[in-house]
């Protein structure tokens, strides 16, 4: 969707499969009882954010697919174990709650690489400076009330069972900020085309 210049505020992301989407939504609850103001993800939109693209003018929507059609075919699928919650903090006070992956992911580490090269080398994204750390985002903290709370519910549950899942592709995503929060529309998705295993 269009924001207000007209341009398009697109990422790439692996979105939480169905069937671990109720198991993260009883992490939320939990995590909500601290106490804190918290904004919550919205079912629909539980995702892992692979690549910030930002805003990029409509035109130029294509060229994005394109470049990440081509990354797509020489990526790799995998499996995944999300596990754990966890939080980015900002000088002790949490900021950013996330579920995260246990283990390694050196297929989605590479995946992010090559989506970012190739989508700088096309002129269509800014360089990624920040190292890569698999998460999928549960809530944004809005305020230091029951701070103290919030992190020892997110250190209780940092070894709490999600569930499995397998990488098989990913997505390209455009999200309007609205006074309810985003709303994100799926411009289109990419089949990983390595092999499993």
């Amino acid at each position: 969707m269009a924001g207000a210049s007209g341009d398009l505020r697109l990422f790439f992301a692996v979105v939480l499969p169905e069937e671990l989407r109720d198991r993260a939504l009883e992490l939320q609850r939990e995590l909500a009882a601290a106490g804190a103001r918290v904004k919550w993800v919205e079912r629909r939109n539980l995702h892992m954010t692979l690549k910030f693209v930002g805003e990029t003018p409509p035109e130029r929507l294509e060229a994005c697919r394109e470049v990440a059609e081509q990354v797509a075919e020489g990526a790799s699928r995998c499996e995944l174990t999300v596990q754990g919650a966890g939080c980015f903090s900002s000088r002790g006070a949490p900021r950013t709650i996330w579920l995260g992956v246990e283990g390694d992911a050196p297929e989605l580490e590479e995946l992010t690489r090559s989506l970012d090269g190739a989508l700088v080398e096309a002129g269509l994204a800014e360089p990624e400076r920040r190292k890569f750390s698999p998460h999928f985002t549960l809530g944004r903290v809005k305020g230091g009330r029951h701070a103290r709370e919030l992190l020892a519910a997110v250190e209780s549950l940092s070894e709490a069972p999600v569930g499995t899942m397998v990488v098989e592709h990913f997505t390209l995503m455009s999200s309007e900020l609205t006074r309810q929060g985003a709303t994100y529309t799926e411009e289109a998705t990419f089949r990983l085309g390595g092999r499993f295993g």
